[in-house]
């Protein structure tokens, strides 16, 4: 996995010999289950370590040495949670889908790579926001190809503590996304950065930092973030 090793060097990430076997490990029970049922649409081997993998990686210099706990939004087949696992095993990571199937591949990869800090959790963000156990409890979160930006903001800050972090890669349309979405993150405590071209093409990274705590209500009920987003 020379393209992945290539490119953690290049973010001053080292991956070390257990952590490039558990990623080759995670690269055949991706391939094996998506057989079965749908994680990904890409399914070459390279683009997976290239696509999927290093793509994960470029999120690792914005989430704090000092972070704890990371949540990962709408999971699906583990990208970018499971991966920054593999690279940062001391991280507490939690994998949140809605899909019950999805929830049990995360589970069962993390139990298989030997990743005890990981917890697959089935449930909406919208409702898991709501629990104290979860409500403004972590040092970052990620969320892939999830939801427009302006609906993503309202899922995800909320779970942030304050100085935490939102780390949310997008494409080439990041720049109209973060436009769209400024009332909404400033309502939700937070104060998103500049704009970040990672080296992975068509990824760019939208960084939130967390200021304040976010209005109790929100993020409003199920579907409702999705129908009328936050666009003042």
């Amino acid at each position: 996995m020379q393209a992945l090793i290539d490119h953690a060097g290049s973010l001053g990430v080292t991956l070390d010999a257990e952590a490039v076997e558990r990623f080759r490990q995670y690269r055949n029970l991706l391939l094996a289950a998506n057989e079965r049922f749908n994680l990904t649409r890409i399914t070459d081997p390279d683009e997976i370590e290239v696509r999927l993998f290093a793509d994960s990686l470029s999120l690792l210099p914005h989430v704090s040495g000092d972070a704890q706990r990371l949540l990962d939004i709408g999971s699906g087949g583990g990208v970018p949670g499971l991966a920054l696992a593999i690279a940062r095993p001391n991280l507490q990571v939690t994998l949140l889908d809605a899909t019950a199937k999805k929830v049990r591949f995360l589970a069962e990869t993390a139990d298989a790579l030997g990743l005890e800090h990981v917890t697959a959790i089935q449930g909406r963000a919208e409702e898991l926001a709501r629990d104290g156990r979860h409500r403004e409890q972590y040092d970052a979160v990620t969320a892939r190809a999830v939801a427009r930006l302006v609906t993503l903001v309202e899922l995800a800050l909320p779970f942030l503590s304050v100085g935490g972090r939102a780390i949310l890669p997008k494409g080439s349309a990041a720049a109209d996304e973060l436009d769209e979405a400024r009332y909404a993150i400033g309502l939700l405590g937070g104060r998103a950065r500049p704009l970040v071209e990672t080296d992975i093409e068509g990824t760019t990274l939208v960084v939130i930092d967390k200021r304040k705590p976010s209005p109790a209500a929100y993020p409003r009920n199920t579907g409702v973030p999705n129908k009328s987003p936050l666009t003042g």
